[in-house]
């Protein structure tokens, strides 16, 4: 049995995240945290959402809790990752990452192996241009918060949510599973900070972010 601590900013998520993982029947989660400090229960892996404007520093504490790491989402100054996890495997994802996709890095990491998404890797393999890098300021100028922002899965969720289909409709029309469906459900309404569904619904399309 492959244990398992989870870590994100949002509840939802965590609990979200905890359904997935332990969907499969060798990973168990024994600890949930808020942030990497808050943990304090010695895991095989630890999952971590990453939250926009976290740091390779901020990973380093996780040397001392688990010999790998999966991490969800692009880190700030990513390419220092590897010299501050000193040698450990770990799975660097996309935040929106499918359910078999997570558990599958998991596995692979508890085996010493390196999970990189060719996308979610590409600023640990080339640091962003001038360009990119200026942008990236105006946008946090102009105060677009990341943590505000879905990702292009959870608005395609959203969008057939807004449609009125069940879970297990979105999943088969977007050829996901429905344990993915509701980890991206979670995590959306924890961004829009939502109480149900139709809530979101609601909060979507005052944002523009669903069509009714």
């Amino acid at each position: 049995m492959t244990t398992v601590a989870v870590v994100s900013a949002l509840p939802a998520v965590r609990a979200g995240l905890r359904a997935l993982i332990e969907s499969d029947a060798g990973l168990r989660v024994v600890r949930e945290a808020g942030s990497v400090s808050a943990l304090s229960v010695p895991a095989d892996v630890v999952v971590i959402d990453v939250e926009p404007g976290v740091s390779a520093q901020d990973a380093i504490p996780l040397r001392e809790l688990a010999p790998a790491v999966v991490f969800l989402g692009a880190i700030a100054g990513a390419r220092r990752l590897i010299a501050g996890l000193e040698g450990r495997p770990f799975a660097y994802l996309p935040r929106d990452a499918e359910r078999e996709a997570i558990i599958a890095a998991v596995q692979a990491i508890v085996q010493g192996l390196l999970v990189l998404d060719p996308v979610a890797a590409s600023d640990l393999l080339f640091p962003p241009t001038l360009e990119e890098s200026l942008s990236a300021n105006t946008a946090v100028a102009a105060g677009e918060n990341g943590a505000d922002q879905l990702t292009l899965r959870e608005g395609e969720v959203l969008q057939l949510v807004a449609e009125g289909l069940p879970n297990k409709t979105i999943a088969r029309r977007l050829g996901i599973s429905e344990h993915t469906v509701k980890f991206h459900v979670a995590a959306l309404m924890a961004k829009l900070g939502a109480g149900s569904r139709t809530e979101a619904v609601h909060l979507g399309a005052r944002r523009g972010l669903v069509s009714l």
